[in-house]
């Protein structure tokens, strides 16, 4: 991950924490003021060179290993951090009495927290030592590099409120596309059309134009997308056809297990049907792979036609295309075309003749991919002066030789204009699958379970809000397309351009892995995050080796159960771990968790488990309650499940407890009430008379005022208590826009006497059923 944002939040971090536990009177222990003052001041010294050191190591292979000693020693603070807090919160939680402080402490970053375990409170400190001790090398060897500090500190952007530019307009590719459209429309063979070109010159972009041409809609019965990407399994392919074909349908079509199967089914479809079948991205040029599917396509109905996108000519070749269109670079002034239409957007008419000739040759920068003239085009947006775009002009990424051969060009010109607190929600991107469906509000959370999202300022509140504002500026400079939104015009699902996957994947330094489930070795020690991809219906991996410094975990491919005992063993490995995963691409293809062990409670810094879609699952353990640093939990269509861990109180972090489609969860715990970090609450199953020691109950809302959004609660008993109504405080839930009462096991229906006891504020919404 970036440096940079590494080592600011680890400041950031160590700041907060001491801040926050001063009012503990926690006893320091002996030396550690000393060393927390040098690590202090190491960390300082080194964050001031940290961007000029970014860009050089791209031709400086010393300053690249320089840094990743920096952010090994990073990690490893990182972790030392947590345990200090999870001491704190620990302490707090077992009712442990307060201890003084031995003496005055001057420096915010002097308060080292001290639980009454004497081993512990050595422990830490003799970690901290450690860590200070590699962090002086460091900080001293970065005078060998003759690293600039920085003029002046990057403040965060902040985009103004307006709707997202449509970027989709194609330019320059008028002549191709409609020599494309008249082949796809003439003749009655069943013909295959390639286009072939460079990542990132187009192929992709023109295939929607077509894939959206009036004549092209109206002269085929079905029109079909598959973007086939790089790992190549046939039966996923078919299927993919018959969804397309079938798009109407409810029909799942899960009975059809085998590719003979499915092939028959499409087969029945296309006989009667003229049909446009569009490969997007195709890798594989194994003529003998691709020959089943093939030649079922030649069941259809005469004139219907296959066109496949690829970078490889020997991909045409393979599957036998009956014409293949090359596509070209653009020229420069189709690219300045496309750049100003997004650099010139809330500029007058004199700015713009005044910044025309530099845009020019900003534009020649492009090398004749539409992509970069995109990118290059939302950075330009955000410059207002001619010494700005001078900047990015005269950058000097632009004199590596590295980025004059590759296409990362214009991206890392964009990636270094980036805030750094930006850089690592980026970077994270690539532990999703090319060509994958982003869900927005899934990868906030996944950064800030990362702390990717903390700020001194922010800490505690408004961390998804922070996250929004980080996606919408990537958005913004492209960086993502693809976006569907949602009623409110918020971006909710998005994918990312294979060259800007590759190009990130590339900055990661093999800290971002996937390896397919028949390999259970990582491929580089540096792993941080890993995405196992299941290719075959077989188990997930166990043991996977060289976990011991891996912060997530993401399993996505071929439906499969994960047993408790590859959980053991998993949990064995990787006690660094903050993120599980499991529920990536749940619907289409669940990875199901059968049983949690109780060993999870040794995972100390977890933060996000998801296990959406694991509906054998029947409990989870009270370990699950000694991760008090856990923040989301979603339990979404987990029908088995019976109960909710008593302990769950104990969660004080917890931010999120999504349990929809608990078919079987009939009870939930008195100490929910008890999670004053909650911001999504969905749904709950709350008694109503609130006598109940056990079950939580309409009063044990009181203290749940961060609740957000969308509230459903599940009513049980016979009387109204009005007093246990009023104890749940619905004015003080600001946040809160609409509440849904389900009053189906409740033995009183009377409306008027709920909406008198609630006393919600009128902006509430509140519905019943």
């Amino acid at each position: 991950m970036a440096a940079a944002a590494l080592v600011s939040s680890i400041l950031q971090q160590l700041t907060a924490i001491t801040i926050k536990n001063a009012r503990q009177e926690l006893k320091l222990v002996t030396d550690v003021e000393k060393e927390l003052g040098k690590l202090e001041s190491n960390f300082k010294a080194i964050h001031c060179v940290l961007e000029d050191a970014e860009e050089k190591q791209i031709v400086q292979k010393s300053v690249k290993l320089w840094l990743e000693r920096l952010k090994e020693v990073s990690y490893g603070m990182e972790d030392v951090l947590d345990e200090w807090e999870t001491a704190i919160i620990k302490l707090n939680i077992d009712g442990a009495e307060k201890v003084y402080v031995r003496r005055k402490v001057r420096s915010c970053f002097s308060c080292f927290a001290s639980c009454r375990q004497i081993v512990r409170r050595h422990d830490i400190a003799a970690k901290i030592k450690e860590i200070n001790e590699d962090l002086d090398v460091i900080a001293k060897e970065k005078i060998m590099y003759q690293l600039a500090r920085s003029s002046e500190i990057k403040q965060p952007i902040r985009l103004e409120s307006t709707s997202f530019v449509d970027v989709s307009r194609l330019h320059g590719r008028d002549e191709v596309k409609n020599q494309i459209v008249s082949t796809l429309l003439g003749g009655n063979a069943i013909q295959t059309i390639s286009i072939v070109g460079m990542g990132g010159i187009g192929k992709t972009a023109i295939a929607q134009l077509i894939y959206n041409d009036n004549e092209v809609l109206a002269h085929f019965n079905h029109i079909i997308w598959v973007c086939v990407s790089d790992i190549f399994d046939p039966n996923k392919i078919a299927r993919a056809i018959l969804r397309g074909l079938y798009r109407d349908s409810t029909n799942s079509f899960q009975n059809l297990i085998s590719l003979q199967d499915v092939l028959t089914q499409i087969c029945e479809k296309i006989r009667s049907a003229k049909f446009l079948l569009v490969l997007d991205d195709v890798w594989t040029d194994h003529e003998q792979d691709w020959e089943p599917l093939m030649a079922a396509f030649q069941q259809g109905m005469p004139g219907s036609r296959i066109l496949i996108t690829t970078r490889k000519e020997s991909v045409a070749t393979g599957m036998g295309s009956s014409q293949v269109f090359p596509l070209k670079e653009l020229s420069d002034k189709v690219c300045w075309l496309i750049l100003s239409q997004l650099a010139f957007i809330g500029k007058d008419n004199d700015l713009c003749e005044n910044l025309d000739d530099i845009g020019r040759e900003i534009a020649k920068k492009c090398k004749g991919l539409p992509l970069a003239a995109k990118t290059l085009g939302g950075l330009l947006r955000q410059k207002k002066t001619k010494n700005e775009w001078k900047n990015v002009l005269n950058s000097e990424i632009w004199k590596l030789n590295v980025a004059q051969e590759y296409i990362f060009t214009p991206l890392l010109l964009s990636y270094y204009d980036l805030p750094s607190q930006i850089r690592p929600c980026l970077l994270y991107c690539a532990i999703f699958p090319k060509d994958f469906d982003i869900l927005s509000v899934q990868l906030i959370k996944h950064w800030n379970a990362h702390g990717y999202l903390n700020s001194y300022e922010n800490l505690g509140r408004g961390e998804e809000e922070k996250g929004k504002e980080y996606f919408n500026c990537l958005a913004s400079r492209s960086f993502f397309q693809g976006f569907e939104k949602d009623i409110h015009g918020n971006i909710s699902v998005c994918k990312m351009h294979d060259i800007v996957h590759d190009f990130v994947q590339s900055l990661t330094n093999e800290e971002i892995v996937e390896v397919e489930v028949d390999s259970s070795d990582l491929c580089s020690k540096k792993a941080r995050h890993l995405r196992v991809t299941i290719v075959k219906n077989d188990q997930f991996p166990t043991p996977i080796h060289g976990i011991e410094k891996l912060r997530s975990l993401v399993p996505i491919g071929e439906p499969c159960d994960v047993t408790g005992e590859a959980l053991r063993a998993l949990f064995r490995g990787a006690k660094s771990l903050r993120l599980l995963e499991f529920g990536l691409d749940w619907f289409w293809n669940p990875v199901k968790v059968t049983e949690i062990p109780n060993e999870i409670s040794k995972l100390i810094h977890l933060r996000y488990i998801n296990l959406s879609g694991s509906d054998k699952l029947k409990q989870l353990p009270e370990g699950v309650c000694e991760l008090h640093n856990l923040q989301y939990l979603h339990l979404f269509c987990c029908k088995c499940l019976e109960k909710l861990p008593d302990g769950i109180g104990n969660l004080m972090n917890l931010r999120s407890l999504y349990t929809v489609g608990c078919d079987n969860l009939e009870q939930y715990p008195k100490g929910i009430g008890r999670l004053q970090s909650l911001r999504q609450l969905t749904p709950v199953r709350a008694r109503i008379e609130g006598n109940d020691t056990k079950e939580f109950s309409v009063g044990d809302l009181e203290n749940l005022d961060l609740l957000r959004g969308f509230l459903q609660i599940r009513l049980v008993g016979n009387v109204v208590n009005k007093e246990e109504f009023k104890r749940a405080k619905l004015h003080n839930k600001i946040h809160l826009n609409q509440l849904n009462i389900d009053l189906k096991q409740c033995g009183t229906r009377d409306l008027d006497a709920f909406i008198q006891a609630l006393n919600a504020p009128p902006s509430l919404r509140i519905e019943f059923n």
